[in-house]
């Protein structure tokens, strides 16, 4: 009997630790998806303000 009560006790030990390794890697997750985030933010505002400023400049214009 003492052997099923010390894998029921591993058993429950396991699961706890598996659970706060998946808190731990949905954290991590988190933290790469903000920052991917951010940066594609970053990128896009870069790519408009690029984009406005060269709907400001005048055309060049051509030689005939």
């Amino acid at each position: 009997m003492r052997d099923i009560e010390q894998y029921l006790i591993d058993t429950a030990d396991r699961c706890v630790e598996l659970a706060r390794a998946g808190r731990q890697m949905a954290d991590r997750l988190e933290a790469i998806s903000n920052d991917l985030m951010a940066k594609a933010v970053e990128l896009d505002s870069e790519r408009d303000k690029r984009n406005k400023d060269e709907q400001v400049r005048p055309a060049a214009k051509r030689k005939i």
